[in-house]
């Protein structure tokens, strides 16, 4: 393979949210992440096509919608081995790969596929801003990468448990811990970039999904309230009280979306999720629209595009990027974003998003971003209302217009139902080939996580 090609680092910040990073009215400070915006292409709406980390990350490797890899569910199935992924088509092609995960992402699920190192870490003991990054910098600026590399960079930090920097909790960093912690990692990234060669490096940095966070004095209580009821010892997370208070909470929680949504229903609170956090749950852009930066390397810069792009279509601009458009698999569903870089035209696309269990059992609640309008429904429960908004002139998702435009909803719902129909699974069964031992390891790595019970 020719020596010329560029090194890839692809830095996913697990839960960053585009608005809370790049619009003009956030209260993080984010100078790193800017720079490397204005030295580059910014597109401020990249929809994920779920609010979960596996089937997010499931997608970034393969192109694919959930509803064609498979993987729907944080338990329920890992991407069948025929399923090419993005770092098999670059160790294919010459490059060496790396991968330093965290957070859910264990092999267990089959994405380490292609990589020739594949490193799961703590992401709270091991941190970017801790002695872990300090390592990680130090990599990089001694050549411990094998040229031309891929490396894949998950953070955690972003999520909860929320990490900061001392200096930066600070009301000057940030309204809240959130977007104080944005501050911090954009602090400790652009450490990290300026020992990365960026002539000679492609450099993207996005989001898996987004996060719901407080933004009143209610939700922050029922926030402290749960903070509360969680605290406890990581090291006991699969002790008989630790099992107990976890059920009681993800019983208490869906318990109080049930409420919720019945309140709205009613007319008695503005958001079917009044007071509720998190992500996984539904598809408001605050759970799936995500920046994403390209910078550096053959990447047009001083460029920021406001069109909406889909998760599926990183896959493929990453394999454009470095001259290997024409391996871009036909199994994937998106499409290239070279030409948008560049500043040429190209059409907008639906993005479809679905939400995700902490279960074997996939979600029934989906959504499709088109036209300017979001409609989401839960196609398993006709109880549940139908959600439509305009999304220029309600960008907050404030106003559900699913009543009063029903011709508008019934289009996006026919949309949906065709894209769900269409799609054919291929995914395999984690119960299909994974011994016990697996199975209970796997488990016990959710389990220690929060996700599952």
């Amino acid at each position: 393979m020719p020596s010329e090609r560029p090194n890839i680092l692809l830095v996913v910040i697990d839960c960053l949210r585009a608005d809370r990073a790049f619009d003009a009215d956030r209260s993080a400070q984010t100078p790193g992440l800017n720079a490397l915006a204005e030295r580059g292409v910014l597109f401020t709406h990249l929809i994920s096509a779920n609010s979960m980390t596996i089937p997010c990350m499931t997608t970034m490797f393969t192109g694919m919608y959930p509803a064609h890899h498979g993987v729907r569910a944080m338990v329920g199935a890992r991407v069948g081995d025929h399923v090419p992924l993005l770092a098999e088509l670059l160790r294919e092609n010459g490059y060496h790969t790396y991968a330093e995960a965290s957070g859910p992402l264990s092999p267990f699920y089959r994405l380490d596929r292609g990589f020739d190192q594949y490193e799961l870490r703590d992401g709270v003991k091991s941190s970017l801003l801790g002695e872990w990054g300090d390592q990680l910098i130090a990599r990089f600026r001694n050549g411990h990468f094998r040229e031309p590399w891929f490396t894949y960079l998950h953070l955690w930090g972003v999520h909860r448990p929320r990490q900061i920097l001392p200096e930066f909790n600070k009301p000057e960093y940030g309204r809240t811990e959130y977007d104080r912690a944005i501050s911090s990692y954009d602090a400790r990234l652009r450490e990290l970039l300026q020992v990365i060669d960026e002539d000679n490096t492609v450099i993207l940095v996005t989001g898996d999904h987004g996060e719901k966070i407080p933004e009143n004095d209610l939700e922050n209580r029922v926030e402290f309230l749960k903070k509360s009821l969680s605290k406890g010892d990581p090291g006991k997370a699969s002790s008989p009280w630790v099992r107990a208070r976890r059920k009681g909470l993800a019983s208490l929680r869906a318990g109080w979306v049930r409420g919720a949504r019945l309140l709205y229903h009613v007319g008695l609170v503005d958001s079917p999720l009044a007071t509720v956090t998190g992500h996984g749950y539904h598809v408001y852009d605050s759970l799936v629209r995500v920046p994403l930066v390209v910078a550096g390397g053959p990447a047009a810069s001083r460029r920021r595009v406001s069109q909406q792009v889909r998760q599926i279509d990183i896959m493929p601009t990453i394999l454009d990027l470095v001259g290997l458009g024409d391996t871009t698999p036909p199994t994937a569903d998106g499409r290239s974003l070279l030409p948008l870089m560049n500043g040429q035209p190209l059409p907008e696309l639906p993005a479809f998003i679905e939400t995700c269990q902490n279960s074997r059992e996939p979600s029934s609640f989906y959504g499709v971003r088109a036209g300017g309008f979001k409609f989401a429904y839960d196609a398993g429960n006709p109880k549940v209302p139908a959600e439509l908004y305009d999304l220029n002139a309600d960008p907050n998702e404030t106003k559900n217009l699913a009543a009063t435009q029903p011709q508008k909803a019934a289009e996006l719902k026919s949309l949906l139902e065709s894209h769900q129909t269409q799609t054919q699974t291929a995914a395999v069964a984690l119960t299909d080939e994974m011994s016990d031992t697996e199975m209970a390891g796997l488990a016990e790595h959710l389990r220690k996580l929060g996700y599952v019970e």
